[in-house]
């Protein structure tokens, strides 16, 4: 699916071995397999910042350009969580998977019902399109889950500061009346970097307690 992507996204493909180092470390170990020349890609049509498939990072240009070096690979340890954890496959099973069988059982109710090739080929596609939507109505509040899972697992490989900045760096999306009817997906903004700033405030505060010889701490 990657490579389909990457193709109808016109993305260029960059090496970075300080990605390869963090997803060995996230145990992202299905980017790795990938020769080194195909895991990272940048497309100057990505509507999204960054999108994680199991074997590829595409990475929207633009973004891409604004962010430093650390601020890369923060981005990236998000979507390595995502590989590592499996998150894009259980998506898969939880939303195309139900969308796709209920669109086989109406399928068949037309094949059955009408004689229009045209019809049914209209009905199916709208009413896959119609289950899908609907899934992710129902998982959005799994979709956020997982999200804060992949930032707050991320805080542990990489600077925290630098997750902030990044997230600080999109521009918040204007609010219309089609955008109030999509499902919601990720936390707001707002939400990711005050949780990551909870995370690395715990995080510090443990690397700062020092154990001495006699057993005492501070």
């Amino acid at each position: 699916m990657s490579s389909v992507m990457v193709r109808l996204l016109r993305a260029q493909p960059f090496e970075m071995q300080a990605l390869d180092i963090l997803a060995e470390r996230m145990k992202a170990m299905s980017i790795l397999a990938k020769d080194r020349f195909h895991r990272y890609y940048k497309s100057s049509i990505l509507p999204i910042p960054c999108l994680a498939y199991s074997d590829a990072l595409v990475f929207n240009s633009n973004y891409y350009h604004m962010l430093s070096p650390d601020e890369v690979l923060a981005v990236g340890a998000h979507e390595f969580n995502h590989i590592a954890k499996m998150h894009i496959a259980k998506r898969l099973l939880r939303t195309v998977l139900p969308a796709a069988v209920l669109t086989i059982v109406i399928g068949y109710l037309f094949f059955i019902n009408f004689d229009s090739f045209l019809f049914i080929a209209s009905a199916v596609v709208l009413f896959f399109f119609f289950f899908l939507f609907g899934s992710y109505y129902v998982n959005a509040k799994w979709f956020r889950k997982q999200e804060t899972e992949s930032d707050l697992s991320a805080v542990e490989f990489v600077n925290g500061a630098a997750m902030i900045s990044a997230l600080s760096r999109l521009r918040p999306q204007k609010t219309s009346w089609l955008s109030k009817l999509m499902p919601h997906t990720h936390p707001t903004i707002e939400q990711r970097i005050h949780n990551i700033q909870a995370a690395v405030s715990t995080k510090n505060s443990f690397n700062f307690t020092i154990t001495f010889g006699d057993g005492t701490s501070r």
